[in-house]
């Protein structure tokens, strides 16, 4: 068996053009966090760290290993099909995106 090294992503969202207060914004990125972890085998629930910048309140940092990243883009998902609005469901299938565009490139550079 081919032993995996773990790689960690970092992503950085700023909210500040969605137009959401940041006490809700604080409330959503916790939501996810709480399911991703729910979601993830316990051994491996620690590998998710979301955090709010000290200064800029709608900015974010996610950093996600790639072994926790798939349950944290399925805790994502499941935010953005309770959501009613299109903006909101857009905004999440945008943060999404930029998870799996960081898990892809990181396999192009193995694979590459």
């Amino acid at each position: 068996m081919q032993n995996e090294g773990v790689s960690t992503y970092h992503i950085t969202i700023d909210d500040d053009k969605l137009g959401v207060r940041p006490e809700v914004l604080v409330g959503m990125y916790n939501s996810i966090d709480a399911r991703a972890r729910q979601l993830a085998p316990q051994d491996i629930r620690r590998e998710l760290i979301v955090s709010q910048d000290g200064r800029i309140k709608s900015k974010f940092y996610i950093q996600v290993s790639n072994r926790m990243a798939p349950h944290l883009i399925a805790a994502i998902q499941q935010r953005a099909d309770s959501e009613s609005g299109i903006g909101m469901k857009s905004y999440f299938y945008n943060l999404q995106e930029q998870v799996m565009s960081h898990m892809f490139a990181d396999v192009k550079n193995v694979i590459g």
